[in-house]
């Protein structure tokens, strides 16, 4: 027996139409959309009259083509405020997700100017009292989390973020400024970064970073436990549940990269 080719909806071939602009944003005139899609150009006409209509699209006096409408803008501009200052409840079931495959304390760290910060702090089933407080400034030469978000700045600003005295809390800190440096490059070429009881002694934790949208590394996830357990090994358990949470909340923050990974 022979199957039908199911018919593409209307609400389909709005979406597939308003998709043809995403990139770019050129202008697109209703006989191109028909070829490209393969509508019926009465079809294409029809639809493109009502997403005028509802703002999602403009037409061009002169060229008489469309282009995305201020809808589209108001649309985008909702979603980026919505979740701008909001990785937190975005990043939350991801975070518990990670303690409970982990069974260690997952630390979620962002950035306030030019300080790391902790947001949140998910504990363990083996707990440490070593942490430091929800709201507390982490030093960004002992923070696997602010490394791993630094590691992806520019070079000028690396270099003024590291320009201040580094204190040492164990014998294993590093506080010279170029040993860090090609630390940096190293956590950047891997994507992962590795504290090996640089601020408390028997305490490992491995942080990894949060992308959002315009690529940028504004957030990362850390999990720490004690040295015995948390293993610095790019095929551990541990980094690979690691990774995959970031690249999860990453996703959720439109990272292309990340969104094309989990799809």
């Amino acid at each position: 027996m022979r199957h039908k080719t199911p018919k593409t909806s209307s609400i389909e071939k709005a979406l597939a139409i308003l998709m043809e602009f995403s990139g770019s944003n050129r202008e697109i005139g209703t006989v191109e959309l028909s070829q490209k899609l393969g509508f019926h150009a009465a079809t294409v006409s029809r639809i493109l009259q009502v997403l005028k209509k509802k703002g999602f699209l403009q037409l061009g006096n002169k060229t008489r083509k469309f282009t995305l409408g201020p809808s589209t803008f108001e649309l985008g501009r909702t979603i980026f405020r919505s979740f701008n200052g909001n990785v937190l409840n975005l990043a939350m079931p991801y975070l518990a997700d990670l303690r409970e495959t982990a069974g260690e304390t997952v630390v979620l760290e962002t950035m306030s100017g030019r300080n790391p910060v902790v947001t949140y702090i998910a504990q363990g089933k083996r707990s440490l009292s070593v942490l430091p407080n929800i709201g507390d400034r982490v030093p960004i030469h002992v923070s696997p989390g602010a490394k791993a978000m630094i590691a992806f700045s520019a070079s000028k600003i690396i270099d003024s973020l590291l320009d201040k005295k580094m204190e040492s809390f164990t014998p294993h800190t590093i506080t010279d400024k170029e040993t860090l440096k090609r630390q940096l490059k190293e956590i950047r070429r891997l994507g992962v970064a590795f504290c090996r009881e640089e601020m408390a002694i028997g305490v490992n934790a491995i942080g990894v970073p949060i992308f959002d949208h315009a690529n940028r590394a504004v957030a990362a996830v850390v999990i720490a436990g004690l040295a015995s357990r948390v293993k610095l090994d790019m095929q551990s358990p541990l980094v690979i549940a690691l990774r995959k949470a970031a690249r999860e909340i990453s996703a959720q923050l439109f990272h292309q990269g990340s969104m094309q990974e989990e799809g």
